[in-house]
């Protein structure tokens, strides 16, 4: 019953995940397959994020030694420092070159 309530939770996520990445809306120009790639590990990367932060926050949560607590603390906070690199990135990019638009952003 348990495998099963997480096997359910981690589909739900997933999905929504993938839903997220679709509704962005950003239009990508089919002559800049870089950008396809990048949309590609930003979805894949958020989705992976998801995923362990949902089991390093069951971890801390039900954790009872302090060791372990500690651990996921850490996986906690490099889930959230790689998702604001992934999301900041394109930004910091494009102030960088100086362009005006780079694949929708």
């Amino acid at each position: 019953m348990k495998n099963g309530l997480v096997l359910s939770l981690l589909l739900t996520s997933l999905l929504c995940g993938f839903t997220f990445a679709q509704d962005t809306g950003l239009q990508i120009p089919s002559e800049q397959p870089i950008c396809r790639l990048y949309g590609l590990i930003q979805t894949f990367g958020t989705v992976a994020a998801v995923l362990v932060a949902a089991y390093s926050g069951f971890q801390l949560s039900s954790s009872n030694d302090i060791e372990e607590r500690n651990k996921a603390k850490k996986i906690l906070s490099g889930v959230i420092l790689g998702l604001v690199i992934i999301w900041i990135a394109p930004m910091v990019v494009k102030e960088l070159v100086g362009a005006t638009n780079i694949c929708g952003w």
